[in-house]
């Protein structure tokens, strides 16, 4: 049986005049990757931001595991298991590549002023922990030999991995990333491929991108939703979208 563990219910928002998003409804089931594709000014990253609570919907209901989430903080919803990354990379330069991840994980943010301070046996063995799972994270996306580099002098590329691991370090269950893909030449684009699989299912998690490589999109996503305007104009797998007349016209071109 599938379950379902997003949906978005004829969500509209709008800012003033401005209709960025107009009655959007899609789901995602368990374990899927679904791609939002669409040009500029589609509404793609409008809802990102709806889903990650930094915009509420002017009208219609967001739902996270059968919940209305609709004016839950963002922090809130990271608790819940919502993490994203974002299309301007947003690292911490002045840490290491192992820092970046750590801050993102619960458990160095939980430790007691006083478990600080006596450093019992117990506290070290969850520091370790904490490290452990950062590791894991780090080694899935490749960057597991360079934990002691400052995220800053990273190449483009492993940039754009780093965010992705430690969005992974909140322990989230719906990961959505911003066009991740984006600046990264094909061997770069292959290995991130590769990582957005392992990832869904080594963690079984949903995974939700914004990605404007087609080709890139076609290979790896489970379902495809299209916005244009503010609009969904359709959805379906892979070789539906390829093949929708209206959606060939208006993102893919003819020889696509």
């Amino acid at each position: 049986m599938t379950t379902e563990i997003l949906r978005l219910d004829e969500v509209t928002v709008k800012f003033g005049g401005l209709v960025a998003v107009n009655q959007v409804s899609f789901h995602m089931n368990k374990g899927e990757i679904l791609a939002l594709i669409g040009p500029n000014g589609a509404g793609k990253t409008t809802l990102f931001n709806l889903l990650t609570g930094i915009y509420t919907p002017t009208s219609g209901a967001v739902l996270y595991k059968q919940q209305v989430v609709n004016k839950l903080k963002p922090y809130k919803r990271v608790e819940m298991g919502i993490a994203r990354t974002f299309q301007n990379i947003r690292l911490i330069k002045n840490l290491t590549v192992l820092e970046n991840v750590l801050v993102a994980h619960q458990g160095c943010n939980s430790e007691s002023v006083w478990s600080s301070i006596f450093l019992s046996k117990k506290t070290k063995e969850n520091r370790q922990a904490v490290v452990n799972e950062c590791m894991e994270v780090l080694k899935i996306v490749g960057l597991e030999s360079k934990i002691d580099e400052f995220a800053g002098n990273l190449p483009y590329g492993e940039q754009r991995l780093l965010e992705i691991a430690r969005a992974m370090a909140t322990k989230c269950q719906l990961l959505l990333l911003d066009e991740p893909a984006a600046g990264m030449n094909s061997q770069e684009k292959k290995q991130l491929v590769d990582v957005i699989r392992s990832l869904s299912q080594k963690y079984n998690i949903e995974i939700l991108l914004i990605e404007h490589d087609i080709r890139m999109v076609m290979s790896i996503a489970d379902r495809i939703v299209v916005l244009d305007h503010g609009k969904k104009i359709t959805e379906g797998i892979g070789s539906e979208v390829q093949n929708n007349p209206e959606v060939i016209k208006a993102y893919l071109g003819e020889d696509i």
